[in-house]
Formats: C-alpha cells, structure tokens, sequence
C-alpha cells in the first residue's frame, strides 16, 4: 500500500487536498470525477464511485433473462443460398 503526506489547503470557506497524479492516473480519475468517503474508526476512506458507460446506462431496467427466455438456445437462421449475382 502505497503512504504519503497530503497538505490541507483552504479553499474558499473549506479546506481541500490535492490528490498526486500518479494516484489519479492509478484509479484513473480526473477532473469532476466522483468521490465517496466513510469515516472508520480513525480514518478518513475515499472510493471512487464507478463510472457508467453511456451505453450501459441505456439498458438499465432491461431485463435480459425475460428477453432471452422464450428463445431457443443455439439457434442457427438459415438464409438459404444468395439469390442472384455477387461480385465480391
């Protein structure tokens, strides 16, 4: 596990850390990036929170199994021979 010292700044009405940038390229984290904190017994833990591809986001609620249920597994579809003339 790596250990360091990080500095308080005030930042405005608060106080703030900077993360190094050998930890934010580490857990992959950039600006804007999400961030949740516990307090356990005498420390301070900060997860980051899981970023959602777009693509994953579209499908939430969709239930996979209900879609899938009804099909045959391994099913082939057999578009016959091609009809006409190709030049490949």
């Amino acid at each position: 596990m790596e250990k360091g010292m990080l500095t308080l700044s005030k930042w405005g009405n608060s106080l703030s850390v900077r993360i190094p940038k050998k930890i934010l390229e580490t857990f992959q984290l950039s600006n804007q990036d999400k961030l949740t904190y516990s307090v356990e017994k005498d420390q301070i833990v900060l997860k980051p929170v899981k970023k959602e591809s777009p693509l994953r986001k579209m499908f939430d609620g969709f239930d996979t199994k209900a879609y899938f249920s009804d099909e045959p597994t391994n099913k082939e579809d057999d578009w016959q021979s091609p009809q006409g003339k190709e030049d490949f």
